[in-house]
């Protein structure tokens, strides 16, 4: 997604469209280019993947996710002086909308929405407000099969070229 963004100016899919989002910080851009460096990196240390890198894989993409969910609230409340309010998850769907400049929007991992840039049908996995856990297990799965479709189709011949 970003990939395409540099070299046309579009986002095919939306994933990363969040860092062109006014109200993201400076921090989160820095912070999120490890999805740039990771893979690469894996790829040149990597000598024939086995099947065992993306069992760990999968733990560990559902462990991140599940963390993010139960640690990070999905948005906070810019209340006064260096004071925030957490918002609680009745107030998720909303949480997009909100005035950018009183509210910091989180959803670390995807972990609480899916991002309004999203918009293939495919991926829509919370369009119906679902409860927490079908939300989880909708997007893992997804996750999952991108995982793998990552590791069968550029991870493993690549590292084997190496």
């Amino acid at each position: 997604d970003l990939a395409v963004w540099l070299i046309s100016g579009h986002f095919p899919i939306g994933v990363t469209k969040y860092l062109t989002w006014k109200q993201t910080l400076w921090i989160d851009r820095l912070t999120c280019t490890h999805h740039l460096w990771t893979i690469p990196l894996f790829i040149f240390g990597a000598n024939n993947l086995s099947v065992d890198s993306y069992l760990l894989s999968i733990q560990l993409v559902v462990v991140h996710v599940m963390l993010s969910r139960w640690l990070t609230p999905q948005c906070i409340e810019k209340t006064g002086d260096d004071k925030f309010r957490i918002e609680d998850d009745n107030s998720r769907s909303d949480a997009k909308k909100k005035d950018p400049t009183r509210y910091r929007y989180l959803n670390v991992n995807l972990s609480h929405e899916l991002w309004k840039d999203i918009t293939l049908g495919f991926l829509q996995i919370s369009d119906d407000n679902p409860p927490g856990i079908t939300y989880l297990s909708r997007l893992l799965w997804r996750w999952q099969l991108f995982n793998f479709l990552t590791f069968v189709g550029i991870l493993i011949p690549v590292s084997k070229l190496i």
